[in-house]
């Protein structure tokens, strides 16, 4: 038994307590998060999500997500959360991103090697000059590393999931 603010709880009664308000909750949240996803859709929505999660765009992925679930009918709820918790990744590939951009795209202004610091410091017009060219050529990387290893994880995501239904409609032998 435990003690809680003058009242006795069983433990048994705390978990039903627990239960009763945690099972609709988490049935709920199921449900709209598989609401209209077939199998294939739902490899889509992860490998978009995934994709738009680490684009190199801190402002722009929640529009993008949006228009892309609505032209590709897709679960916003879920793309969307797929998108949100990668934006810790997102943050950590900023800078690689940028230095493969500047490595693969050497054109345009020189940048610094401390960036951050020198927008902080010289705030203005040509702070909003270096941020583009930084945007675009980070940019410019995600598409050539994040668009093809999309299509790729999409293929494989494919076959898996028409293997399983396959199996599925197969007779079991008993």
């Amino acid at each position: 038994m435990c003690i809680m603010t003058g009242f006795r709880f069983s433990t048994g009664k705390l978990q039903n307590l627990w239960t009763r308000i945690a099972t609709p909750f988490v049935k709920r949240f199921q449900a709209v998060m598989t609401c209209g996803l077939t199998p294939e859709k739902l490899a889509t929505t992860l490998c978009i999500g995934t994709a738009l999660g680490v684009l190199p765009l801190i402002w722009g992925t929640t529009l993008i997500c949006i228009m892309l679930a609505h032209l590709f009918r897709l679960n916003h709820v879920a793309l969307q959360s797929v998108n949100y918790l990668l934006y810790p990744l997102q943050l950590a590939l900023l800078i690689p991103f940028f230095k493969l951009g500047t490595w693969l795209f050497p054109w345009g202004p020189k940048i610094p090697q401390r960036v951050f610091s020198e927008l902080i410091q010289n705030p203005g017009f040509s702070s909003l000059n270096m941020l583009g060219w930084i945007t675009l050529k980070s940019l410019a990387a995600w598409l050539v590393t994040a668009v093809p290893l999309l299509l790729f994880t999409y293929g494989i995501l494919r076959a898996i999931i028409s293997k399983q239904n396959s199996q599925k409609l197969q007779p079991q032998n008993s």
